[in-house]
């Protein structure tokens, strides 16, 4: 079994299934799956439980997966692959009031008739939910409920390699800058900092319609750029970035063209 492709089939999974496409998750498991749930009481056995219990679910919420970092396991098995998930969910309620979690999810895959399929799925922070709930917390007491989301969409996500053999799948919208470490990069994002393997020169030519590169050692988002001035420019959370002063004229305008394009 290839760990690799388990490993970005599980990250486009955890992707669909946030944004309330469930039927590739349920698709890909196995027949004899386990399934234990984020609330204490959600142990779930066989793909047909599984499949009867989430297509009994009613309800209005959304989610906004952040952040997912993936970390593949080598088993002694070639037919066995374990796959441990760290991210951050916001569940968003009809109006529009968010609780935040930070989510791990171990998944362990094996093959079924040569297809790899999800064994079983662990959800490790296990919450105390309203005795009527199934799946989906919509019941959930108003006092978990502790922001607002204000005007923050789905947005595109950016794949890096992470350092100990980790798999970054960044929400782009959450991402600041991008710093230079030599061959490696470090992602300030809202919430935290990620390093990177790949240089800042590997992650501009990937993503050179997202970003900007202003300095020889940074990449930054328009979205999070506050203003721009001689020469330097403040971005989200009051850092200041250089800008060289033969590119300053250059890199204002492209600045102004990329925003204009959002």
């Amino acid at each position: 079994m290839n760990i690799q492709k388990v490993a970005n089939r599980t990250a486009e999974i955890l992707n669909l299934y946030y944004n309330n496409e469930i039927e590739p998750f349920l698709n890909s498991c196995h027949d004899d799956v386990l399934w234990i749930g984020p609330a204490e009481k959600q142990v779930i056995r066989g793909r047909k439980n599984l499949m009867d219990a989430f297509h009994a679910e009613e309800h209005e919420l959304k989610f906004s997966l952040n952040n997912l970092t993936l970390v593949p396991l080598a088993t002694t098995s070639s037919t066995v692959a374990e796959v441990m998930t760290f991210m951050l969910v916001d569940t968003i309620w009809p109006d529009n009031s968010v609780s935040r979690v930070n989510q791990r999810m171990q998944f362990t895959w094996v093959e079924q008739k040569g297809v790899p399929k999800i064994r079983s799925v662990l959800i490790s922070n296990a919450i105390e939910y309203d005795e009527r709930d199934g799946i989906y917390p919509v019941h959930y007491d108003e006092n978990y409920r502790k922001f607002v989301l204000t005007g923050e969409n789905r947005s595109e996500r950016i794949y890096v390699k992470g350092v100990d053999k980790t798999i970054l799948y960044l929400n782009w919208s959450r991402v600041i800058y991008a710093e230079s470490l030599g061959n490696h990069s470090l992602i300030h994002t809202l919430d935290q900092e990620f390093e990177t393997t790949e240089s800042l020169k590997t992650l501009e030519k990937r993503y050179e319609r997202m970003f900007l590169k202003c300095h020889e050692s940074y990449m930054i988002n328009p979205a999070h750029v506050h203003s721009i001035r001689r020469f330097k420019m403040t971005v989200t959370g009051g850092r200041e970035l250089p800008i060289p002063e033969k590119k300053y004229t250059a890199l204002k305008k492209a600045l102004q063209e990329l925003i204009a394009a959002r």
